[in-house]
């Protein structure tokens, strides 16, 4: 087996990276001793989100958990004692907790497909940053099961008044699901030490990247096995508290013919459908070669195959790939339901470098074949898919070679194209209802029975502040590396403020020469619930 190598940069990146970090984490610390706690608390913000976009060899942090930890400890706070659910059955409400969501992506399909799925309890949503409208699916599926939304940022106030709040309408539930983003502050202050509060449940979803939340779960959900050991081994997760729950997605109801679909894409029937969907990130070029560069030995050996790629649309450095195959490389924009290309395709090859579960699953529940390329070494599984639901049920190419040669077997063998894609779908059952109901009530089982967590926020297990520059961390900026200007993320959270911190960090940002002009500074020193509300 051939292993992708690592560029050689990659470990002074990762050193780099973590200098940053570290110095975030400083600030923060010391924004916090000397009583400054909005900002303190935008300092931790910054540091996890520039650990999402640059790697800096960690996956949680004790300080910064305990940084929120005290900042939660001054919430005005007047507990209520509680009864806790003595079993799942007693699970009744359900509070699910977002930063924002998107019109297309996974974990907002996931949260609305859960509400739906879980048909027998109530379900709410608190937005802890709503910037966005939200997908009427998801608005529809909190509407059926009686639940509500509330947007803790539209009311007048700042992270710590929101995080008071979330606290207080917590305890109105049997538990609460966080689904957040890795940044957002406000649930772990809301959480942190908090007495009198329902189990809470972290949706593991960025299971890649740092996260922030380690110090406040009951438990947490894992989608795949890489995923756990990660949990317990670098996010301080005690194993007891580390659950499975695989992804959930529909089982798909046709709505055309495959015939149908594809005369509906513009597709012959004598042709062969290659797809692939995911967002656009998740194609980024690597080593100087692009997704479609990929293809093209593939496709001029097979003059009937064409590949569509839906959440790519067609980059500029994707059109000599296209030119060189007679066209047969169609990239299109993002859109929240490729159905038609699922139901007129016939083999379904993921996104790389950046897998893609969910849409690989929903590919598996058309009965599609699905093939995937994991070049790097074991000790990488954390980039590669090993998934409930996807287990010995796509074929997992450990090179080139061997993902080009399965593709050109799975385009010429129709039988064989047929038996990969009923393994497929048989895999996906378990992340399909009913079979995924049964994960779940588990999960709400194994949560109400585990004990609160301590109020003293004892040590977290492991070393998790400390930076390991080995795998799979040194592969981790190469594939999922991005731009992060740390004054432009700290612009776009100033508002979230109480003025005289609000005040501060502008005045920082002015001295730093981050802001240009008198009419930034103005837009700055708006709070972010009057921009919501001026915005809709």
């Amino acid at each position: 087996m051939t292993i992708e190598p690592v560029s050689g940069a990659s470990l002074a990146r990762l050193q780099d990276n973590f200098a940053v970090f570290e110095q975030q984490v400083r600030e923060a610390e010391r924004l916090l001793s000397i009583g400054h706690q909005d900002e303190a608390a935008l300092s931790a913000a910054t540091a996890a989100w520039f650990a999402t976009k640059k790697h800096p060899g960690v996956f949680a942090s004790e300080r910064l958990e305990r940084v929120l930890h005290a900042i939660g400890a001054g919430l005005p706070d007047s507990p209520q004692p509680m009864v806790r659910p003595a079993d799942a059955q007693g699970v009744q409400r359900v509070l699910n907790v977002v930063t924002e969501v998107f019109p297309v992506g996974g974990l907002t399909r996931m949260i609305s497909r859960w509400i739906d799925t879980d048909e027998d309890r109530s379900h709410s949503i608190a937005v802890t940053r709503f910037r966005n409208p939200l997908p009427d699916h998801l608005t529809r599926a909190v509407a059926r099961s009686g639940g509500a939304i509330t947007l803790l940022n539209k009311m007048p106030g700042s992270i710590r008044t929101w995080a008071a709040k979330l606290r207080q309408m917590s305890r109105q539930y049997d538990m609460v699901i966080l689904h957040i983003h890795c940044e957002d502050v406000v649930p772990i202050i809301a959480f942190a030490g908090a007495e009198d509060i329902p189990p809470v449940v972290l949706l593991n979803h960025a299971d890649h990247i740092f996260w922030l939340g380690s110090s406040v779960c009951h438990s947490v959900l894992n989608l795949r096995e890489a995923a756990a050991e990660i949990s317990t081994g670098r996010r301080g997760i005690a194993s007891e508290r580390s659950l499975m729950l695989p992804t959930l997605v529909e089982k798909p109801v046709r709505k055309l013919s495959r015939e149908a679909a594809r005369a509906a894409i513009g597709e012959d029937e004598d042709s062969t459908v290659l797809i692939s969907v995911a967002r656009s990130a998740k194609y980024r070029p690597i080593d100087g070669k692009t997704y479609a560069d990929r293809f093209v030995k593939i496709l001029n050996a097979n003059p009937k195959a064409k590949l569509y790629v839906i959440g790519s649309g067609m980059p500029d450095s994707w059109k000599a790939a296209r030119a060189a195959t007679g066209g047969r490389i169609v990239g299109i924009s993002e859109r929240p339901d490729p159905w038609q290309y699922f139901e007129a395709a016939d083999i379904y090859v993921d996104s790389y470098p950046f897998s893609s579960s969910t849409s690989l699953m929903e590919a598996a529940g058309y009965g599609l074949p699905l093939v995937t390329l994991f070049k790097a070494p074991d000790e990488a599984r954390l980039v590669g898919i090993n998934h409930l639901g996807l287990i010995d049920g796509l074929h997992q190419a450990r090179t080139e070679e061997d993902w080009e040669g399965e593709i050109e077997h799975l385009i010429r063998n129709a039988g064989y194209r047929k038996d990969r894609g009923l393994l497929a779908l048989k895999a996906v059952g378990v992340a399909q209802p009913p079979e995924w109901m049964e994960w779940l009530e588990r999960a709400y089982q194994s949560s109400i029975e585990l004990p609160p967590l301590p109020l003293d926020f004892p040590p977290m297990p492991g070393e998790t502040d400390r930076p390991h520059f080995g795998e799979p961390d040194i592969r981790h900026e190469d594939m999922y590396g991005s731009e992060a200007e740390v004054d432009a993320y700290i612009k776009d959270s100033a508002g979230l403020l109480d003025f005289p911190a609000r005040l501060n960090v502008v005045r920082g940002l002015r001295r730093r020469g981050a802001v240009r002009g008198p009419l930034e500074t103005a837009k700055l020193l708006m709070p972010e619930w009057i921009k919501r509300w001026i915005r809709g």
